[in-house]
């Protein structure tokens, strides 16, 4: 087979670009589509009459199973999505809501005396009381007790139990 470039002068024929695996039929004489970095080659009448029906048999024989693969691929595809959805939906329920680095009444820079602890203690209570969070109770801290005079509700929380040093 002879090798054409594109923009050149043929007789009319089939070409094949193999390259980009298309056919160009030019009905006249005249140039071939595309620049000359294109490469042609002319497909003989008899080498066509003989491979076109066997393309088109292998085409219609292995239609049916190219659909049932793709049906199967997509099948596939959507049972990966859903496994692994219901994988992290099971991770969620299991896991636990504990975050370690979250601490309640953290501070940047530590109380230096006692008196200053009950006082910056007493604004977190205070604001509990008004309907802020209430304070989490620490390991070794007894539970608040709730007092009210009427008109206003406070929290009172029992100093934990230590030992005299």
């Amino acid at each position: 087979m002879k090798r054409y470039t594109g923009s050149e002068m043929v007789e009319p024929g089939l070409y094949f670009n193999p390259r980009q695996l298309s056919f160009k039929s030019v009905d006249e004489e005249g140039p071939l589509p595309g620049s000359t970095d294109e490469v042609y080659r002319r497909v003989p009448i008899l080498v066509l009459l003989v491979v076109g029906p066997i393309l088109g048999l292998a085409y219609a024989v292995f239609l049916p199973f190219i659909g049932f693969a793709i049906v199967t691929w997509l099948l596939g595809v959507k049972a990966v999505q859903l496994g692994g959805g219901a994988a992290r939906g099971a991770v969620r329920v299991l896991r636990p809501g504990w975050e370690p680095s979250m601490a309640f009444l953290s501070r940047s820079t530590p109380t230096t005396t006692k008196r200053d602890a009950r006082e910056t203690y007493s604004l977190y209570v205070e604001r509990a009381a008004e309907g802020a969070v209430a304070p989490q109770m620490g390991l070794f801290e007894r539970p608040a007790r709730i007092v009210s005079d009427g008109a206003r509700v406070a929290m009172v929380c029992r100093a934990p139990a230590r030992e005299p040093r």
